[in-house]
């Protein structure tokens, strides 16, 4: 068992997310990937190459427009469906989105090249589950996990829900066929 959960979202709800980072990149709003390291938060494109909006950064009218409140839905039936599949979730403590999730793009040949878990140390350790939506078909990208030998493809509306933990390591497979635009965070214990 890999504990990857694959899902669907509406390809309407990924154009409108597109064109959310789009919108906020207009406004100034988008910023150089940055990465966590030991010696703190930086920005290395030899390691990360992309164009990051977080979304705590957009004003709720901009939000709104682009339908984010129907995709955070869209997503809540993910995790639901996901908890299903592994109901020992429901004994643990509550959950919910704690930081900002993050459109991002990736031009073509930039990516995440780095093999990288998402629970690293004490700053992240309530970091309880891993989600992500590739907005858009991508021809030789998606995402590779290390130690289950598995990648997966960057189609439109596929979301995947997978644990925080070194288990999951995963790098971004770079593709040189066009740009990428993915969303992506964290769901967080509340307690």
């Amino acid at each position: 068992m890999q504990f990857i959960g694959e899902y669907k979202i509406a390809p309407e709800l990924c154009e409108s997310l597109i064109a959310l980072h789009k919108a906020g990149a207009k406004q100034g709003l988008v910023v150089r990937g940055k990465l966590g390291t030991r010696e703190g938060v930086v920005v290395d494109k030899k390691k990360k190459d992309s164009y990051d909006l977080g979304l705590i950064t957009v004003p709720d009218a901009l939000a709104e427009h682009h339908r984010l409140p129907e995709f955070y839905q869209a997503l809540k039936a993910c995790v639901d469906q996901y908890v299903e599949q592994f109901p020992i979730i429901r004994q643990l403590g509550a959950y919910h989105i704690g930081e900002s999730p993050i459109i991002q793009r990736y031009k073509r040949g930039g990516g995440y090249r780095l093999p990288h878990c998402e629970r690293t140390s004490l700053e992240t350790s309530s970091r309880m589950l891993v989600w992500m939506a590739y907005l858009n078909d991508v021809t030789g990208g998606g995402t590779r996990f290390v130690y289950q030998k598995q990648t997966m493809e960057a189609t439109k509306g596929r979301l995947l829900i997978w644990p925080p933990d070194f288990t999951h390591t995963h790098h971004g497979v770079v593709s040189n066929a066009g740009e990428k635009f993915i969303i992506t965070g964290w769901l967080n214990f509340s307690e």
